[in-house]
């Protein structure tokens, strides 16, 4: 009986110092805020919870999560072919001729529409710009440069773990953060120069102010130092595979 009383008192212990728990684990972990569930409905759940059947945690396990969420998700999405959606909208006639099956007419003439200054979404989130000669990103680009210079880069670059950890104080989860990185390292090189800093940056505030991120990067977010390394992308866009770092990296 005394042993149960002092479990059920740890017990209400951890559960009422969750929030703490919570922060020390964003530290040591470089979890983002975002990604942890809603403290009060996870107070609710452990209440009811039986902790003797909760497995010890095992650092190998979480390293082999992290690396599947950075790595090979972003390798498979790459090897998604482009061209599976326009398939999915075509059959064979018994002639063995390919019809188009898109359906058109009505409210899904908006693809016409779309290419006028007034279609949906034009001019606004990641469309931003997208008809100026200047790089958008520009227009902020004064407060993203104090920033990079405050990380102390070495020969013009940051590396991945400085970027992180400046990265994550957005609070986004970190399969945004993961998103955004992989755009924003151009040249796959791992480190970030000012330009690509600043796109980082750029991104993070399209997506805190409730825009959505691409899942290619259009090519007038592309920073103009990095337009050359992107001549090869037929469609104007990029997106890469670049990992996003680890804070023990």
């Amino acid at each position: 009986m005394p042993s149960m009383i002092g479990k059920e008192k740890k017990k209400k212990e951890l559960i009422q110092k969750l929030d703490k728990l919570f922060e020390q684990l964003q530290k040591e972990h470089g979890i983002s805020p975002g990604d942890f569930p809603d403290i009060n409905k996870m107070r609710a759940n452990l209440e009811n919870a039986d902790f003797s059947r909760f497995n010890a945690l095992k650092p190998r396990l979480l390293q082999i999560v992290d690396d599947m969420l950075a790595k090979d998700i972003a390798r498979l999405m790459a090897q998604i072919p482009k061209e599976e959606s326009d398939a999915n909208n075509k059959v064979v006639d018994a002639l063995g001729n390919r019809l188009d099956q898109s359906v058109r007419g009505g409210a899904f003439e908006a693809e016409t529409e779309a290419a006028t200054p007034f279609g949906f979404g034009r001019g606004e989130g990641v469309d931003k710009g997208s008809d100026e000669t200047e790089w958008v990103v520009s227009r902020e680009r004064y407060k993203f440069d104090e920033m990079f210079q405050e990380l102390q880069p070495v020969d013009g670059k940051i590396t991945s773990s400085q970027a992180k950890v400046h990265m994550v104080k957005s609070k986004l989860p970190n399969s945004v953060l993961g998103k955004i990185w992989t755009l924003s390292d151009i040249d796959k090189d791992g480190q970030l120069d000012a330009d690509e800093f600043a796109l980082a940056n750029y991104l993070i505030n399209l997506k805190l102010a409730g825009h959505a991120i691409p899942e290619k990067l259009p090519k007038h977010l592309v920073p103009p130092s990095k337009l050359v390394e992107n001549n090869n992308n037929d469609d104007g866009m990029t997106n890469g595979t670049s990992s996003y770092p680890r804070l023990d990296e």
